[in-house]
């Protein structure tokens, strides 16, 4: 019986071997044949204040003109099929639709169902229309607010004055010198710079990197590093995985669940929660200001590049750790875990508190 036993595994082993094979096989019969063309079109603006571009596969890249009229859009149609008629049969069925809402213009790029290709199951389970995509180059007045929405495919953005929005499911977004901004991921990252308003930002799976954003700045990421630097106005951040960078904010919060926080540039408070992660802050603050930082299990370092003006009430504070101050300071109660003091005359509020880890606290020329 055994032998039996180990015939038939064998014969199943060897049967899953040639269906494979087959699989295979039909595979790269069925995308043998390959189409490309690049279409375009000029739409005239007829008022429109806005433009809304959506297309669920393919890249697409918005860029805006000073002195330009119009819309002009460049799409390459892309199919990849099981023979050429079929691959024919569904290319013409792709196309940009240009349709007015109100004051403004949205392009739309409809791509055939699969009714319309081969009905074989074993051709959708392998085919699955996946060889259709349609790239997008957009040209569009410097002015004009634009919306983008992709499902898979990266996104380019550059030098739009109007608000700007991307919603993305998986690619990878780059914007340069927009407007407002408000950008969402799924999947990917997203590279901003040169915001003249306001930026908000978020990925879901992916790295945020931000530079020179002159209004506030919102940025979540749920698994990937942020990087940011000269944010002119105020900046809220919250990361559940991932390390973040900040240098050159107005004031920060910040909230993270694994990862360490590096706030150099500081012009304002801080106030920052981390479960795990070590937070490191240099401010140079302009007012009076309060700084509130406290984690789980982590390391605290707070260092005011310029004095603190109207001084502050000082409370610092760890479970196991050591507590080092380089200030001068009035001392109302110590202990190596925990102490309370204030400085100068004590206007602001400094809470440094960790269950595990040193804090260290200190002003220059100190």
């Amino acid at each position: 019986m055994k032998r039996i036993g180990a015939n038939i595994a064998s014969q199943r082993a060897l049967g899953a071997i040639v269906i494979f094979a087959i699989l295979c096989f039909c595979a790269g019969a069925a995308l043998a044949y390959e189409r490309e063309e690049t279409v375009h079109k000029q739409i005239e603006l007829q008022g429109a204040k806005s433009v809304v571009i959506a297309n669920s596969r393919g890249d697409v890249r918005v860029i805006g003109e000073k002195g330009r009229s119009d819309i002009s859009c460049e799409y390459t149609k892309r199919i990849r099929g099981k023979d050429q008629d079929e691959a024919n049969r569904l290319f013409d069925r792709m196309d940009v639709e240009v349709e007015r809402e109100g004051a403004g213009v949205k392009l739309t790029v409809h791509y055939p169902d699969r009714s319309d290709g081969d009905r074989n199951i074993l051709a959708l389970l392998i085919q699955r229309y996946t060889g259709l995509s349609v790239d997008m180059n957009v040209l569009v007045p410097a002015g004009l607010s634009v919306k983008i929405i992709t499902s898979s495919g990266d996104v380019q953005l550059a030098s739009v004055a109007g608000a700007s929005e991307i919603t993305s499911a998986s690619g990878d977004v780059e914007v340069t010198g927009v407007g407002n901004l408000k950008v969402d991921v799924s999947s990917g990252d997203i590279v901003v710079s040169g915001v003249a308003g306001d930026a908000f930002l978020s990925s879901a799976s992916g790295d945020i990197e931000a530079h020179n954003v002159k209004g506030a700045a919102g940025v979540q990421a749920a698994s990937g590093d942020i990087v940011l630097s000269d944010i002119g106005g105020s900046l809220t951040v919250a990361s559940v995985s991932g390390d973040t960078e900040v240098d050159g904010a107005a004031g920060v919060v910040f909230s993270g669940t694994s990862g360490s926080a590096r706030l150099i540039g500081v012009r304002g408070g801080v106030a920052a929660t981390v479960a795990s992660g070590d937070v490191e802050v240099s401010a140079a603050p302009e007012s009076a200001a309060n700084f509130e930082i406290r984690t789980s299990s982590g390391q605290i370092e707070l260092r005011f590049e310029s004095v603190l003006r109207g001084g502050f009430a000082l409370k610092a504070q760890t479970t196991s750790g050591d507590i080092s101050v380089n200030l001068p300071i009035n001392v109302t109660k110590v202990s190596r875990h925990y102490l309370t003091g204030v400085v100068r005359e004590g206007k602001s509020v400094v809470v440094l508190e960790t269950a595990s880890g040193d804090i260290a606290v200190g002003e220059q020329g100190e």
